[in-house]
């Protein structure tokens, strides 16, 4: 094997196991109880290593999102490989919802990650990207910049959906996620029909969006 494929499966494992790293202490006891310092404990990699990969803790986080997320596209696209593009563009979304709303660590993270600039616009790249890959010669394809507006929109309504479980004044949450759906297949034209039909198999299956969440929590990031 030559030198520079050598240094680039090494810098690929230092990656993974610093993700891996921050991801069980992000999981274990939030986002902002933790600390570089513990990240270098957890993974053993020196912290001018880490550096040099990563800016910031907050870069961390966005590259672990980002992992997640793409590993949930991929099993979404295999699970539901006979499924319309609407579908499983909404069972994504749900994965990530339900994930929100069964778990209080995993909750604080994904409110620190949407509070987060540099993390919220790279996810919207990101569901733009999956949007554009589902939706391609359908009736619901439109431009890089629609993607990325309309995106953009179901993003912040998302964003919506996990900061009300901070709100002291109670709200219906599964009602919220329900709506969010609803918005996020309207905003690329799906029609009613196809809308209603989605969200009933949706709660059909409403065991397997929560068992995807956990596998994803607990699965090693580059696996």
């Amino acid at each position: 094997m030559k030198g520079r494929q050598r240094s680039g499966i090494h810098l690929a494992e230092v990656r993974h196991k610093i993700l891996n790293s921050a991801k069980d202490l992000f999981t274990q006891q939030g986002y902002k109880k933790t600390t570089i310092r513990q990240i270098v404990e957890r993974s053993g990699i020196l912290t001018g290593s880490i550096y040099y990969l990563y800016k910031s803790k907050e870069d961390i986080f966005q590259a672990l999102i980002l992992s997640l997320t793409q590993k949930c596209i991929q099993q979404i696209n295999e699970i539901c490989a006979n499924e319309s593009p609407a579908f499983k563009y909404a069972a994504v979304c749900e994965v990530e919802l339900k994930a929100v709303e069964n778990n209080e660590v995993v909750r604080d993270c994904y409110f620190a990650g949407y509070s987060s600039k540099l993390v919220f616009e790279k996810m919207v790249e990101q569901f733009a990207h999956m949007a554009e890959d589902l939706f391609a010669d359908t009736p619901y394809q439109c431009s890089r910049d629609e993607y990325y507006r309309k995106t953009a929109l179901i993003k912040g309504a998302m964003w919506g959906c996990v900061a009300e479980f901070y709100f002291e004044r109670a709200t219906d949450h599964r009602q919220s996620r329900e709506e969010l759906i609803i918005l996020a297949l309207q905003t690329f034209h799906v029609e009613p029909a196809s809308i209603q039909d989605i969200l009933n198999r949706l709660k059909e299956q409403e065991n397997l969006w929560s068992t995807i969440g956990n596998q994803l929590r607990d699965y090693p990031v580059g696996n």
